[in-house]
């Protein structure tokens, strides 16, 4: 087995264990913050193995931000019953994920992929309910809906300039359905009721999920293929 098929194939198990400890809610946290930061040094080494030179600075270095908000993300404030101190949070992890999306974009940009019109028409109604959502669920987390959410819709039209179902173009609707999420727990998900940390529990588990795939397709995506004349 090659070193970067052998660290796909980490990336993926660390993935699965994070997605079931996310899941579980704040019983799995100890497990997540053991396995969860170990997604993107296992997925840079994938990038790092590959070898395409002028797409690894780039996207290592995006993935460096990702890995960063991953570890803001996972702290003990992610699940706090307050949702301004949510709110806080998500706002820092969103400032280090906005590395890894224009590390993404310009990527992108490089390798040939323009934004299309009907690729923003079908984006714009996504930024705008997202906005929306943080207005009236969870108003302290309107600099990541507004700032952050414009990169990631930034990267998702680039990402499927060649369509909506390729490789790129899946990962980058994913990253954008994982964070939607992620603003759907900070707006009514906030809480101390059973029900409403069951819930918080199992749509962290989908956040995970979503996002896993996303990064995977987005690196796998951008790390091999030429660069387009």
């Amino acid at each position: 087995m090659s070193t970067a098929r052998a660290l796909r194939t980490a990336y993926l198990a660390a993935g699965a264990v994070s997605v079931v400890a996310a899941a579980a809610g704040r019983r799995g946290d100890r497990l997540t913050r053991i396995v969860k930061p170990t997604l993107m040094p296992l997925l840079a080494g994938t990038v790092l193995a590959r070898g395409q030179r002028k797409a690894t600075t780039t996207v290592v270095a995006g993935l460096t931000g990702g890995w960063v908000g991953d570890i803001i993300l996972m702290g003990a404030d992610g699940r706090s019953d307050d949702s301004r101190v949510r709110a806080r949070n998500l706002n820092r992890g969103s400032a280090a994920f906005a590395l890894n999306q224009v590390s993404y974009i310009a990527e992108l940009w490089r390798t040939g992929h323009r934004p299309r019109k009907i690729t923003v028409a079908l984006r714009a109604p996504v930024l705008a309910s997202g906005v929306v959502t943080a207005a009236t669920g969870a108003p302290a987390a309107l600099p990541a809906a507004v700032g952050y959410g414009s990169l990631l819709a930034g990267t998702s039209v680039l990402a499927a300039e060649e369509g909506e179902t390729t490789p790129l173009g899946l990962g980058g609707n994913l990253f954008v359905l994982s964070d939607g999420l992620i603003l759907a727990r900070q707006a009514f998900l906030t809480g101390e009721k059973p029900v409403i940390r069951v819930l918080d529990g199992l749509v962290d588990g989908l956040v995970m999920a979503t996002y896993v795939a996303a990064q995977l397709l987005l690196v796998e995506g951008l790390t091999g293929k030429p660069t387009r004349g």
